[in-house]
């Protein structure tokens, strides 16, 4: 089941008098910060239902602020939504229209100081979740503001040291819990029947932050891996490519390339399996396909996530760090199984099946060759745009995860992969 996930990634700097404000007030590290993280680098899109609660969370910090311009902005996009002439995810601002509705946000003074602070500080995150059962207080800390802070996680809960439980549902009706005594919550815990859903909102310091507080697998999967085009890439390449592939990197999601970082860290083997074909792109004299595309591509959206992410590292550190994961740890497994079937002997009588099954397979017999354990179908995590792919993944046991071919691959599809994989390993499966 897929549960509701929002980024709340205010991630545009506002103009204008806030230009000023920020170099006088905040200082160089938090304006550079401030333009790496929620400037021309942040998203394209942002869902309209985010941005509503990115309201509703400023608000409440700074009620004071005059907010009325940014939430006019919603009520007719709302409207069409209610009306059912708009679906909720087709709901988009471009960056260029969230950059100008805050930049139109009046405030002055020490509200503006506030409004600019809490955007170069806050990342949150809101969403529903269902917990392991046997919820109760000990997992929560009150603070002096009276929210309810997370201090103890169980295996597998979605909960992090970074999140505030905010309300608690009984079927359609919301209780929320800021304020409340410990005696309260502990009875409000208790009127649960299963596990219970909360509402909960993550807040944390710096993008690398939130994303490392999100769950990694569980110890029975051994092996995630990606398509490519519209999965770990927004884009389409057609399976090949002239375009410089430096260039192209820099069109990788931004979830892929943070994941990929912890897990390489962890130590979790990962890799692709693309219809991209180096033998296609040779017959149509493209420069770039199959292993020859996957690998470069990967290369250069690690070097450069990585040299973001550590000011400190050299050209040739970063380098030879990602080589180094791309040949020797990546697998990689790419070939498109219409041509393949056509043209390629190997596949005359016995036929590439039109999904990842053959890639997948040639995936664990090299897992095997490197590891010399056996990769079972089971152990195997896929994220891929095409319902074929994913369909046939999951009849042959693996965990497959469809993304949306809009956004390309997002936290939302990692977090649906780790609620199906921790509910299998748990035995926790509705």
């Amino acid at each position: 089941m897929r549960q509701q996930w929002r980024f709340i990634i205010p991630r545009h700097e506002s103009r204008g008098s806030f230009d000023a404000l920020k170099r006088e007030v905040m200082g160089q590290k938090i304006a550079s910060r401030l333009s790496d993280e929620i400037g021309e680098n942040g998203a394209r899109q942002h869902l309209v239902a985010d941005l509503q609660i990115l309201h509703d969370l400023i608000k409440e910090d700074i009620p004071s602020l005059d907010l009325s311009s940014f939430k006019k902005s919603f009520e007719d996009i709302d409207a069409k939504i209610k009306a059912g002439k708009t679906k909720p995810t087709r709901a988009r601002l471009e960056a260029l229209q969230v950059r100008n509705l805050i930049s139109e946000v009046k405030a002055t003074g020490e509200d503006a100081k506030a409004a600019l602070l809490w955007l170069s500080t806050n990342k949150v995150q809101s969403f529903f979740c269902s917990v392991i059962k046997d919820l109760d207080t000990k997992m929560f800390s009150k603070e002096s503001d009276g929210r309810w802070k997370v201090m103890n996680t169980k295996e597998g809960s979605r909960l992090s040291k970074f999140d505030y439980l905010v309300e608690l549902r009984f079927g359609q009706n919301f209780v929320k819990v800021q304020g409340k005594s410990d005696k309260e919550l502990g009875e409000l815990l208790k009127k649960f029947r299963g596990p219970p859903k909360v509402c909960v909102h993550r807040q944390t310091t710096s993008k690398k932050q939130m994303y490392e507080a999100l769950r990694l697998p569980p110890p029975n999967i051994k092996l995630t891996l990606w398509d490519m085009d519209l999965c770990l890439l927004k884009i389409h390449t057609g399976g090949h490519t002239n375009t410089n592939v430096q260039s192209l990197s820099k069109q990788v999601t931004e979830a892929y390339c943070y994941l990929m970082d912890i897990l390489i860290a962890k130590g979790y083997p990962t890799g692709v399996v693309t219809f991209s074909d180096k033998a296609v792109a040779r017959q149509i004299e493209s420069n770039y396909g199959g292993e020859d595309l996957v690998r470069p591509l990967v290369f250069h959206a690690l070097r450069r996530h990585w040299m973001q992410q550590d000011r400190t590292l050299k050209l040739e550190q970063a380098v030879n760090k990602a080589r180094s994961y791309v040949e020797k740890d990546l697998y990689v497994r790419a070939a498109y199984p219409e041509w393949r079937n056509r043209h390629d002997p190997e596949f005359k009588e016995n036929t590439m099946p039109n999904s990842k099954e053959w890639h997948i397979n040639r995936v664990k017999e090299d897992y095997l060759k490197r590891t010399g354990k056996k990769l079972e179908n089971k152990e195997v995590i896929l994220f891929d745009d095409g319902e074929r792919n994913i369909e046939e993944a999951n009849k042959l046991g693996s965990t497959g995860v469809m993304v949306d071919d809009e956004t390309g691959f997002t936290v939302r599809d990692w977090e649906e992969a780790m609620d199906l994989c921790w509910d299998k390993y748990l035995g926790n499966c509705e």
